[in-house]
């Protein structure tokens, strides 16, 4: 519950906007968004997305599944003032290294290929995320294979 009075502080701070600074609790609802845009591109969410990006919450931020409920909730709200993925991705591009960046970028991938298909608007999605995110096209491959190679282990 505390993580959620911090969230709604942070959304009731500025009515109307979305601020992403430092503050976890932004970075949060960043990835959140991140990750439920990845399961949505392709206009069909299969259960076994829904059920990955709660997984990858849960595990990724040490969130128990009411907490995880809660997350999702707000960043659906997050995301319905946002025009676009870029207040999500600017606070993640300036504020994390490279290696979280590609980490980021693998549980990605992992959320596309979680319906064993590869839609052009999800390849196209990870391709703007590589370049919101300021990471190189490599890092966005070796992703794309720690991706599969964690896919194909599951």
């Amino acid at each position: 519950m505390a993580m959620l009075s911090k969230l709604r502080d942070f959304f009731h701070n500025e009515p109307g906007s979305l601020r992403l600074g430092g503050a976890e609790g932004d970075l949060r609802v960043a990835v959140c968004a991140i990750l439920l845009e990845a399961a949505e591109v392709d206009q069909e969410v299969a259960e076994s997305e829904r059920r990955l990006v709660r997984a990858l919450l849960r595990e990724e931020f040490e969130l128990s599944d009411a907490e995880v409920d809660d997350l999702i909730d707000l960043t659906h709200k997050a995301r319905r003032d946002a025009s676009d993925l870029w207040p999500f991705t600017t606070a993640i591009a300036r504020e994390w290294l490279p290696a979280q960046k590609r980490d980021l970028l693998v549980m990605v991938w992992r959320v596309i290929f979680a319906d064993g298909r590869l839609d052009a608007y999800e390849d196209q999605l990870a391709r703007k995320l590589q370049m919101m995110l300021s990471v190189n096209h490599s890092v966005l491959m070796e992703a794309k294979q720690l991706a599969r190679a964690q896919t194909t282990g599951d």
